[in-house]
């Protein structure tokens, strides 16, 4: 028998209440909207952050101010409506009866004095004192949407973006400009203020790129609404980089570097200084990438840092040390992401973190910071199923530990280092919002305690590939144990997270996608083992586990899933003959590629919003992985389910959003259609208004009851 490497078994208390899909999926969620988009203000101590108190979609902005210990709730917006700005949605007859629960604020803006922020809504601007003492105030309202308004750093003007064009408007005069002219099909695609607050790096794309179609069902008549999409195989678009004075006037061009125009690149950051620019850019190729630093004045571009990885490099983060001197970066050069510094100017990087865990920078995790004498960052070290913010010197010294609890700890350090905002979750609480030692938010509602949460279990298992080892967490039904002897054989289901590179097994409540794993708490209330790993290609556990999927998706990754079955199998309380396998994205990629290509394993699967042919999905990711489908044809057939339909034998379900603009709905009717000329026998749920992440109430009740009702059908 498989032994378990670790064991996190939650005291799991009586409860009189049982988990209910209506409960669990009815707003608001048990477990409340956590906090979002936390950010400090660079001088002073006030945070911002997006929230909903009540567990509501719509996101209000709130201020934290900790010298106080005041919350401040800045906005309350989701009972205003001006039909002046009304979307076509809502203005459709038939669509306005299905609209989606709305968002609310997606960002924001806070100025350096801590005093002010700003806003874009619906298409408008708007002001708001973060003392919380007047109601926004209305900037602006117009047809042309405005949006990214960011503050000068003095405070006294705005910038932001309409119709293409970068424009700001002075506070004090109300005096508004014209930054920028550029001339379509060019398009201005994002901005800075210079430290200075004298100038402007700006990006501009020089043309649309590809436009694909995306037609909705629900209104009298179809309509289709175009939007920007690449597909596999395209190159990047060719992007160009800009500086102009404050006041507009004739823009300097940034030199490109050796590769051109047509890269992949993060967004542009000044130095402290405002005398150059830092930008990472990837090789199209995905096999090599560099840190340039553009002179401001100049516009020369020199090469700081270069890296290369014969299968595909991982996007570094980059910053500027305080004094403009030096560039932090991350790289997995020698086999884990590490920081490491180099001069602006180029020479010998010097590596400042090592050992067999990573620096974190993706989910629920905080970008590294150099603040004064010390850089702060999260990561594995103490284990891949937590995260935990340390501090370090720039030379490499003085590594220090400053979160305490288990867990996953996202820490943001205030700008002098006197406050931190933590993001805190554990295994019994989903993620709230502390400064300090004080806690700001309370997310989960009131009867979230009381709620019959399954145990869970840490373990780790052999792929059945090479025999490394998978970590994984098991969610444990009433009265089951691992260790239990012979008698009763229980179900079990698989769930594979989504996107490929994520993590999902942590000691979080919640952990990938609380939507998700609300669902495999219920699949665990009504008796199934339910099983999640963190199979090839999950983050978190170096390079060689990163990069293993290259040229084959559904293979190396396959083989992990497989082993989890062997896992299972070992345990000797498990009913092999009703194993059942569930995932959504990347995960319905990868339970379409088992219920094909191990057809006997898993006697039912559902999968939502699947990639079944890689030539379908964007540019980017597909490059990484497969390289392009002129290149390695053979890569992108291994790799994609529809070639593999006709190993179809046991029942699965396909679900998908026919208004999916991230996988697009014609990767289900492509291989519906294939499947039906197979005479394969299967059964499918369309939701007309929904994309790629479900939203509305009602949707996530009856996807998640067929998915339910199908595994009880097949596995009991």
């Amino acid at each position: 028998m498989s032994r378990i490497l670790v064991c996190l078994l939650l005291a799991a208390p009586l409860f009189a209440s049982e988990l209910t899909l209506e409960r669990l999926f009815t707003r608001p969620f048990l477990w409340g909207a956590q906090p979002q988009r936390v950010a400090w203000s660079k001088q002073g101590h006030t945070l911002l952050f997006l929230w909903n108190a009540e567990g509501r979609r719509f996101l209000d902005l709130y201020a934290y101010h900790p010298d106080a210990r005041k919350l401040v709730r800045l906005t309350r917006l989701e009972a205003e409506s001006d039909e002046f700005n009304a979307s076509p949605a809502e203005k459709d007859d038939r669509q306005k009866k299905h609209l989606m629960p709305p968002a609310g604020l997606a960002d924001f803006s806070i100025s350096h004095d801590g005093t002010r922020a700003v806003f874009s809504y619906r298409g408008d601007l708007y002001l708001v004192s973060t003392s919380g003492a007047e109601p926004p105030f209305r900037l602006t309202r117009t047809k042309a949407a405005e949006s990214h308004a960011g503050f000068s750093p003095d405070g006294s003007a705005l910038a932001f973006q309409r119709d293409g064009q970068l424009y700001t408007q002075d506070l004090k005069t109300g005096q508004l400009w014209q930054v920028t002219e550029i001339e379509p099909p060019a398009s201005l695609t994002g901005y800075r203020w210079s430290p200075d607050g004298r100038q402007f790096s700006y990006t501009v794309s020089r043309g649309p790129g590809r436009r694909v179609l995306l037609p909705n069902y629900s209104g009298r008549l179809v309509t289709t609404a175009a939007f920007g999409r690449s597909l596999a195989g395209d190159d990047p678009t060719e992007i160009e980089t800009y500086v102009v004075a404050r006041q507009g006037g004739k823009p300097r061009l940034m030199e490109a570097g050796e590769w051109g125009a047509r890269v992949y690149g993060r967004s542009l950051e000044w130095s402290p200084d405002s005398t150059r620019l830092l930008r990472t850019v990837i090789h199209p190729r995905m096999k090599r990438q560099r840190i340039l630093v553009l002179d401001a004045k100049t516009g020369q571009a020199t090469v700081a840092g270069e890296e290369s990885d014969e299968r595909w490099v991982e996007p570094a983060f980059a910053c500027w040390s305080p004094d403009s001197q030096h560039i932090l970066f991350t790289s997995d050069r020698d086999g884990f992401s590490h920081l490491y510094t180099v001069p602006a100017g180029g020479g010998q990087p010097r590596q400042l973190t090592r050992g067999r865990w990573e620096i974190h920078t993706e989910t629920f995790s905080t970008d590294p910071q150099w603040i004064g004498d010390f850089i702060y960052y999260t990561s594995t070290e103490q284990s891949t199923a937590e995260r935990h913010l340390y501090r370090i010197r720039p030379d490499g010294s003085g590594k220090q530990k400053l979160s305490t609890r288990e867990g996953v700890n996202a820490g943001l350090v205030s700008e002098d280092g006197r406050h931190i905002a933590w993001q805190l979750a554990d295994l019994n609480n989903p993620f709230d919002l502390y400064v300090d030692d004080r806690r700001v938010t309370t997310s989960p509602l009131k009867e979230f305690a009381a709620q019959p949460w399954p145990p869970t279990r840490f373990v780790s298992f052999p792929s059945l590939r090479d025999r490394a080892r998978v970590a994984a967490k098991m969610l444990l039904p009433p009265g089951y144990s691992p260790e239990q002897g012979g008698g009763k054989l229980w179900p079990a289901v698989l769930f594979i997270h989504g996107s490929g590179y994520a993590t999902s097994v942590l000691k979080q409540w919640g952990s990938y996608q609380d939507l998700r794993y609300a669902f495999n708490c219920y699949l665990a209330s009504k008796g199934y083992v339910v099983l999640d790993m963190d199979y090839r290609g999950s983050s978190g556990y170096g390079r060689e586990w990163r990069t293993g999927v290259y040229l084959h998706l559904g293979g190396p990754d396959l083989e992990d899933v497989l082993g989890g079955v062997e896992y299972l199998r070992s345990l000797g309380n498990i009913d092999m003959r009703r194993i059942g396998i569930w995932g959504v994205s990347y995960g319905g990629f990868m339970t379409n590629m088992a219920m094909f290509q191990s057809p006997a394993t898993f006697r039912a699967g559902v999968s939502w919003a699947a990639v079944n042919d890689w030539e379908n999905y964007n540019a980017f990711y597909t490059a990484q992985r497969l390289t392009t489908p002129r290149e390695n044809p053979e890569a992108y057939r291994r790799s994609s389910p529809i070639h593999f339909s006709q190993g179809l034998q046991n029942p699965l379900l396909i679900v998908h959003g026919m208004v999916d603009n991230n996988v697009l709905f014609q990767d289900s009717v492509q291989l519906i259609e294939k499947m039906i000329q197979e005479g394969r026998d299967f059964g499918q749920a369309f939701y007309p208004e929904e994309s790629h992440g479900f939203v509305r109430d009602e949707t996530l009740i009856d996807a998640f009851r067929r998915t339910a009702d199908w595994m009880e059908r097949y596995l009991r």
